[in-house]
């Protein structure tokens, strides 16, 4: 037998010696599925970590079958906004009042004016007389700074004449006109006369 020969028989006996594989098919599936439970595992830590550094307002998509994971930035509130902003905007208008007399410190003319004018949120409303005024208008009357705040809104075919000092008026949504107009008290300048024609602006498509 030459020494090749011999080598080849060492490497035979050698491969017919060896223990058989302490492992099955079973042992491979399982183990297979603790490394795929591992990396999903590390994936989702690595989302969370990620939220956590991106700050409030992250959204982190998990990892599906193919084990990506996938962050978006911070802003989903933005479409809402934008939503929400669309829907106030093709709101009907408040129109006319409803009650049996005008309601001189009307609530919801209020909320609007607030709107509108935000510095006036909270303001003291102003002392009025107690006729009764047609119940389809709407007024506000308050204390401001400086001086006292009237907003007015008449309904369609009223004749509107505008009372003299600072005042502006508009054609409401709802064909009626809306009048706003500020005063001084005790002197100086009347308050909010430069906010005025943008209160009107505003306040105009909503009523």
């Amino acid at each position: 037998m030459t020494e090749d020969e011999k080598i080849a028989a060492l490497f035979r006996d050698a491969a017919g010696a060896a223990p058989p594989p302490g492992f099955d098919h079973a042992d491979v599936t399982a183990a297979s599925r603790r490394i795929t439970v591992r990396r999903r595992a590390a994936l989702i830590t690595g989302a969370v970590v990620l939220a956590a550094v991106a700050g409030v307002g992250s959204v982190v998509a998990l990892p599906r079958e193919s084990g990506t994971a996938t962050s978006a930035a911070a802003g989903a509130a933005a479409p809402e906004a934008d939503n929400a902003e669309r829907e106030q905007a093709v709101a009907p208008p408040l129109g006319p009042g409803t009650g049996g007399c005008a309601d001189r410190q009307d609530p919801a003319l209020r909320s609007l004016v607030e709107q509108g004018l935000p510095e006036v949120t909270g303001a003291t409303p102003a002392a009025t007389t107690d006729v009764c005024l047609p119940g389809a208008e709407r007024y506000l009357n308050l204390e401001v700074t400086g001086g006292l705040l009237v907003v007015s809104v008449l309904p369609p075919g009223v004749a509107v004449s505008l009372p003299p000092g600072n005042s502006r008026s508009a054609p409401t949504a709802s064909g009626g006109t809306v009048i706003v107009g500020s005063s001084a008290v005790g002197g100086g300048p009347a308050p909010y006369a430069s906010r005025l024609p943008g209160l009107v602006a505003y306040l105009a498509p909503r009523l």
